[in-house]
């Protein structure tokens, strides 16, 4: 086959590339696939060389050139987006109101879609993290999304580096079309978006630090659904910004940890609580040029954080606000700093009062809580080792912690040995619920749920049912021998998808795959569906993940767990045994999240969901309980979907 000459840049990982996403495909030059393509006999049907490199997967190579020749079939055609329809589409889009700023981004989605699909699913793909969507982006992570998925996801880590010569100028212009229909779609949508915050208020904004007050004893948020007001109604709501009020501190610096960051969304946010000034360290998984060094302002910071394994994401996020009477704050939260991120899909933040700051004469060990919050979020701040963050070492050092009432729970790469063990992962969780949780009855459930899955092994025993399950079930005078509880997975199914908001678009944060449920289909019969009524959030794509030990009529809580972890083995860690270096516990992504423990909270040995016996409030569960089991023809939503819905609007 002939493959026209590009100007892409090289995929990071070059041969050891493992993706299928077109997107990606399309977006980095792969060199040992363009070889590979270059040489093909037939154009009907792909083969490898015989002696092709024994000990690589063959149907992930075929896979990946199916999908290249497709791209470049594509490229053959002629362009499907005119010059005129963007201009049209552009000139409607400045013509609409903020009052219908909702209505326009989907009207635009609708517009564009149609002619320039794969370049929207591009540009949401694009490292500038400017789009108010991450379609297609291999937590959303959006790989949001499992981390080992080996397929779409909608958060990858991949660093731009090289390019090689593009020596036709047809294939040339065409590629610079691409780019340019890009920057329109973004350029539209940030102006929707914009007019939209505008239109979007809130009758709480006015007083966000008593609400936050009244959110005691959980302090435990979802972000609000700009498609749903009556989540703007509700007290335990919250916007990006709202978290950036005055009335919460005077700001001296903040840093914010996450995994995709759209600066220009961030700072928009920042300039309009009048901080955009304030220092800012930010420290992100994915590249983007917002946040090169020479884009930045003196004030910004961006260190990119990789994880030393391809399967591996910086998919931690969490915020520390720094206020000038020396207090801080801290967030723990499931959402990308990313425009789609807060809008029409259900976050989950925990909020920390502002924990005053030591008197001078303190012991540098002083003001942990009975959790030793302060302890674990200190360990996972060292553990990236970087110069950088040194200063808000020194800052959480220095403030008093003793009244968090939450377990930090982290998740950074590397095998974990001897005490390190415990420290991390499902390991630390498991150290936490069997020193305070309350030990319950084997027929109470270990639920999660979760935003994407990844490669969990051949039969449930494999991890899932086995060391996972293990840990979850712990808990003060607790033994195995005492029965093991059912696991039941919430994961929205395809129809739940389909019926949300942004119907199947806002399928593009949940990145697992065809290719990885078919190799674990017996994966299914653990699903739950989405369901969130109580919260108006049903139809809210569930982007937060949560885990928790329920009863059987699903009034009552052992624990809750908050993550930026999905179901996955590279997120909670897997037991790892070698010769030469004994057990440990082996992990590939960075990942935060908060533990609640009734013990510590309420002084009550469960949570009550729902109604509370006393004056105690109920825990604010963010789904239905009793759970709604997958019915016999649901299926869970993997990317494919969302490949089928894009084919079919062309």
């Amino acid at each position: 086959m002939d493959i026209p000459p590009n100007k892409r840049p090289n995929c990071n990982y070059g041969s050891g590339c493992y993706r299928r996403n077109p997107i990606h495909l399309r977006e980095y030059c792969h060199p040992h696939l363009e070889d590979l393509l270059q040489g093909q006999k037939s154009s009907s049907s792909l083969e490898l060389p015989e002696n092709y490199k024994p000990n690589v997967d063959k149907e992930l190579i075929l896979d990946q050139l199916n999908v290249l020749k497709r791209i470049y079939e594509k490229l053959a055609e002629k362009p499907p987006v005119k010059k005129s329809k963007l201009e049209t589409a552009s000139c409607n889009e400045s013509a609409k109101s903020s009052e219908q700023s909702n209505a326009s981004e989907s009207s635009l989605k609708t517009k564009i879609l149609p002619n320039v699909s794969s370049l929207e699913k591009a540009n949401k793909f694009s490292n500038s993290s400017n789009s108010s969507s991450q379609l297609s982006r291999p937590d959303s992570a959006r790989s949001d999304s499992a981390s080992e998925s080996s397929s779409a996801r909608s958060e990858t880590s991949n660093e731009r580096a090289g390019t090689s010569s593009f020596s036709s100028q047809s294939d040339s212009r065409r590629f610079d079309n691409f780019r340019n229909v890009k920057q329109k779609c973004r350029d539209l949508k940030r102006k929707s978006m914009a007019e939209a915050e505008k239109s979007s208020k809130s009758p709480f904004s006015s007083d966000i630090p008593s609400r936050i007050a009244a959110a005691a004893p959980y302090f435990f948020f979802l972000t609000k659904v700009r498609a749903e007001p009556r989540t703007y109604h509700e007290p335990f709501s919250i916007t990006f910004r709202e978290l950036l009020d005055p009335g919460l501190g005077d700001l001296r610096a903040s840093l914010q940890i996450n995994f995709l960051v759209e600066l220009p969304w961030v700072m928009h946010h920042y300039k309009h609580q009048g901080v955009d000034d304030k220092p800012l360290l930010i420290l992100h998984g994915e590249d983007s040029d917002d946040l090169k060094k020479n884009n930045l302002p003196p004030n910004i910071t961006a260190v990119r954080i990789k994880t030393p394994h391809p399967f591996g994401h910086h998919h931690t996020k969490m915020s520390l606000f720094h206020y000038e009477d020396g207090s801080v704050r801290v967030v723990v939260s499931t959402a990308n700093l990313v425009a789609s991120d807060w809008h029409n899909r259900t976050q989950g933040l925990w909020i920390s009062p502002a924990c005053p700051e030591l008197p001078e004469e303190a012991d540098t060990k002083a003001g942990d809580s009975p959790t030793e919050f302060k302890t674990d979020l200190l360990r996972y701040l060292c553990a990236y080792q970087i110069p950088e963050l040194q200063e808000w070492v020194s800052i959480v050092r220095q403030a008093d912690f003793s009244e968090i009432r939450v377990c930090f729970v982290g998740t950074v790469p590397g095998t974990h040995r001897g005490p390190d063990m415990d420290r991390w992962g499902h390991r630390r969780l498991a150290a936490h619920l069997k020193k305070h949780a309350v030990g319950v009855d084997p027929t109470w459930s270990v639920v999660a749920q979760c935003s994407s899955i990844g490669s969990l092994g051949t039969h449930p025993e494999a991890w899932m049912l086995d060391e996972l399950r293990a840990s979850m079930t712990l808990g003060k005078g607790t033994s195995m021998i005492q029965g093991l509880p059912p696991f039941k997975v919430i994961y929205p199914s395809k129809q739940n998808v389909y019926d949300s908001v942004d119907g199947a678009l806002g399928g593009d944060c949940l990145p697992y795959s065809m290719h990885t449920h078919s190799k674990q289909t017996w994966f299914t019969s653990f699903l739950y569906q989405w369901k969130s009524d109580v919260r108006f959030r049903t139809k809210a794509v569930p982007h937060i993940k949560t885990y928790t030990r329920m009863s059987p009529c699903g009034s009552r809580l052992a624990w809750f767990h908050l993550s930026s972890a999905n179901l996955s083995k590279a997120a909670w860690g897997m037991n790892k045994k070698t010769k030469t270096s004994g057990t440990g516990v082996f992990m590939m992504s960075y990942e935060a999240g908060v533990l609640f423990l009734p013990e510590i909270l309420i002084n009550k040995p469960v949570f009550s969901v729902g109604k509370s016996d006393d004056k105690t409030p109920p825990f604010p569960l963010p789904y239905d309980a009793p759970l709604t089991r997958y019915n016999p023809s649901d299926k869970p939503w993997v990317m494919e979907y969302l490949n089928e819905y894009m084919r079919s609007k062309k």
